[in-house]
């Protein structure tokens, strides 16, 4: 078992997560830390189920003067499906703007397309934000001259899809799928296509911003055989396509499609540029670390556990 500390820029606490028992403990800090000008911000989904690709990816963009800094808190989305979800959301999202306002924060490199459209949304209610950018983690990366190795994909397509061409030493091809919140601007879908290698992509038929949802919006909202259905469309238009597998730049959604349909093996990017397969099989069926500023007060019907940043020590 692994664990992995981290000091949360916009709360100063220390936060210990173990891997893979999904727990954590808290230790308070006296407030949003200074000097963080350009803040990494994982995101909820990418916490959950890759600790050790979010550490990767940290030393990456931290070493390369990318960010000063993490922070592990939620952008809030997913508080609008709890009981007075309206009101939990607006009070949690006012406190982001003001820790982040606080740290004097400009930039926000995001890992998650539902984190990128959520925080850039906060921001903008805000004089103090409105000013700071919100960067989708794949363009960043595509930018810095990061490419996904064509044999490294290979590998991985052949060894996860052993009737695939890939594994009888052709190429392998994979279908992009696209986000629901990124369909408006696209740039996960360019960051995404930019780290692939050439020659690889095979573009189902609902692609950008013809794309639909994997299922979670569905799943959250309380009707999984609806989900599972959306999931197994698009393993079927990935076939369709003549592709291996299915490619994702959303943690969300690799999960889901991994889960709900087998036509097709499905990565995340990431385990792509690292050479590192997630388990998807082996990750819980809810999300277990959800980290909000104060203690929190989920009701019992919720599939989800939320750890606040400014209290008392929390664990799973």
């Amino acid at each position: 078992m692994d664990g992995y500390v981290f000091e949360d820029a916009l709360s100063g606490s220390t936060v210990t997560c173990v891997n893979p028992a999904f727990g954590a403990a808290v230790e308070p800090g006296a407030g949003a830390a200074e000097g963080a000008a350009s803040v990494f911000f994982p995101g909820c989904s990418f916490i959950n189920y890759s600790l050790p690709l979010v550490q990767a990816v940290y030393d990456l963009l931290k070493g390369a003067g990318c960010v000063d800094g993490i922070s592990l808190l939620c952008c809030g989305k997913i508080l609008q499906f709890e009981p007075d979800g309206v009101a939990v959301r607006a009070a949690f999202e006012e406190q982001l703007r003001a820790h982040i306002a606080s740290a004097g924060v400009k930039r926000l490199v995001a890992a998650c397309p539902n984190c990128v459209k959520a925080l850039r949304a906060l921001l903008a209610a805000d004089e103090r934000t409105a000013a700071v950018e919100v960067v989708p983690l794949p363009v960043e990366l595509a930018e810095m001259g990061y490419r996904i190795d064509a044999d490294t994909a290979r590998g991985m397509v052949a060894a996860a899809c052993p009737a695939s061409e890939a594994a009888s030493g052709g190429e392998a091809h994979l279908a992009p799928h696209d986000s629901c919140p990124d369909r408006d601007t696209g740039e996960f879908a360019d960051g995404l296509r930019a780290l692939l290698p050439e020659g690889m992509v095979r573009e189902a038929k609902h692609n950008r911003r013809k794309s639909f949802c994997c299922g979670n919006l569905l799943r959250a909202a309380g009707k999984p055989e609806r989900a599972a259905q959306q999931s197994r469309r698009h393993g079927e238009e990935a076939v369709e396509a003549g592709a291996d597998a299915i490619v994702t730049a959303c943690m969300s959604c690799a999960f889901l499609l991994s889960r709900e349909q087998r036509d097709v093996p499905v990565f995340h990017y990431l385990e792509l540029l690292y050479n590192w397969r997630i388990d998807w099989d082996a990750t819980p069926p809810y999300m277990s670390l959800r980290f909000l500023f104060d203690e929190p007060a989920p009701a019992e019907e919720s599939h989800r556990t939320f750890v606040g940043l400014g209290g008392e020590e929390a664990a799973r």
